[in-house]
């Protein structure tokens, strides 16, 4: 008598999706939840919806985004691991932001998915997500997942948090931003609450995103102990730091200089930073530039105009975890808002931060527009460097985020070469 032996669950879902998007790819749009429902309902039938069994727990983190993201996040992953101390947890991230978190002590297993690869159309877009999740998380059965990135392109992080399988899905909807424009949750609520079981609604007071990380541990039932940011680099990298900061004296202060920025209206001109700093190199310190690629010809202008012994350029000679390594080891930090700031404020090095965001703008819808209010430099002593007003047409524009127009350095170059030297003064006495 022959013994018929049931595929796993993970097994059948895959033959299920496979006829699914056979169908969804000829379906139109309008059709899409239908489908989505019953994708929900094969979950539920495999039992991925039900309560895991006692046993150990699999926890599911999902951040997609960037380098500055990834660093503001390190504190809600190790309160994520406080809370599920013998959980296993799998964390997806970018392939950006993969080295950052390779050594994280909290996670059992770091996984990337590139989200910049991502059709754009809805249908497909899920397809994609789908078969990440078929090769890498139907196995694990997954009892919760998280998704601590608020509002902005975050539609990916809950589609692979419900295609994951997970019984729970923690995380804040697509429109979270409409609660500081005294909005209600509306056009993608329906939508929000289906990939979500918890879609957690954050109070208005709450604008620094490192306390809305944390929030959605504390709004959900959750503990959380510390709040402190962390860096995971490794002894290697450790090491490979003093190797590359060798020649500098002990009795020399090493000053990181942050050049680059993900905008260009974000970066402060490189001649201005030249005059400011041929200044501050009467003191004794040296100037540790770090950044990529795009970097290169600016740290090579200011490499060759400053006088010798007083910069080290590491701009492409380094990981990034070599590079948080290095920060780690430095005492000031002097640069444009970037992730190397946050890298700067979660190793506690005190930070002088040139910013293109108007002293007059902060208050305009804070809680989404304004750059401080929602990445201040977190826990560490700082002076933020910023014009008292808008340049030119950007004082009458409709306000953005940033509150600078243009494309170019613009309402940033406002700032004075002068300001920046006495900031640092002020700096190194708080």
């Amino acid at each position: 008598m022959a013994i018929y032996t049931m595929p796993p669950p993970h097994e059948r879902l895959s033959v299920f999706f496979g006829e699914f998007f056979k169908e969804v790819r000829k379906a139109q749009p309008e059709v899409y939840p239908a489908f989505l429902m019953r994708a929900e309902e094969e979950f539920k039938r495999l039992g991925y919806r039900d309560k895991n069994p006692a046993g150990v727990e699999n926890i599911l983190i999902v951040r997609l985004d960037a380098i500055g993201d990834m660093i503001l996040t390190s504190g809600f992953i190790r309160e994520v691991r406080a809370n599920f101390q013998r959980a296993r947890i799998t964390l997806v991230v970018s392939p950006l932001t993969f080295p950052l978190v390779e050594f994280c002590p909290y996670v059992n297993e770091v996984l990337s998915f590139n989200i910049k690869s991502l059709d754009r159309t809805f249908a497909v877009m899920l397809e994609q997500i789908a078969v990440f999740c078929k090769d890498n998380l139907w196995q694990k059965n997954f009892s919760i997942a998280f998704s601590p990135q608020w509002s902005g392109n975050n539609l990916p992080s809950l589609i692979l948090m419900w295609l994951s399988g997970a019984k729970e899905r923690v995380g804040y909807g697509t429109d979270s931003h409409n609660v500081y424009m005294g909005n209600p949750i509306a056009s993608m609520e329906v939508l929000d609450n289906f990939f979500l079981t918890k879609n957690v609604i954050i109070p208005k007071n709450i604008i620094l995103e490192v306390e809305r990380h944390l929030y959605l541990l504390t709004g959900s039932g959750f503990k959380v102990n510390q709040t402190h940011m962390e860096l995971f680099y490794s002894t290697k990298d450790f090491y490979r730091a003093r190797e590359l900061l060798k020649d500098i004296s002990s009795s020399c202060k090493k000053i990181i200089l942050g050049i680059g920025a993900g905008g260009e209206n974000r970066k402060y001109p490189v001649k201005k930073y030249l005059v400011a700093l041929k200044a501050l190199a009467k003191k004794n310190l040296v100037f540790v530039i770090v950044g990529g690629q795009a970097e290169i010809d600016d740290a090579e202008f200011l490499e060759k105009n400053l006088p010798n012994g007083k910069i080290l350029n590491l701009v492409g000679k380094t990981t990034l975890r070599e590079t948080e390594a290095v920060i780690s080891q430095a005492n000031f930090y002097i640069g444009n808002d970037t992730g190397v700031l946050h890298m700067s404020a979660a190793a506690k090095v005190p930070v002088l931060c040139i910013c293109r965001e108007a002293v007059d703008r902060e208050n305009i819808l804070p809680g989404l527009l304004s750059i401080l209010r929602r990445f201040y430099p977190y826990q560490t002593k700082s002076i933020i460097l910023r014009p008292e007003h808008p340049l030119g047409e950007c004082a009458i524009l409709p306000p953005v985020y940033g509150h600078c127009h243009h494309v170019e350095p613009h309402c940033i170059t406002q700032i004075t070469p002068q300001e920046i030297v006495d900031g640092f003064e002020k700096l190194t006495t708080l």
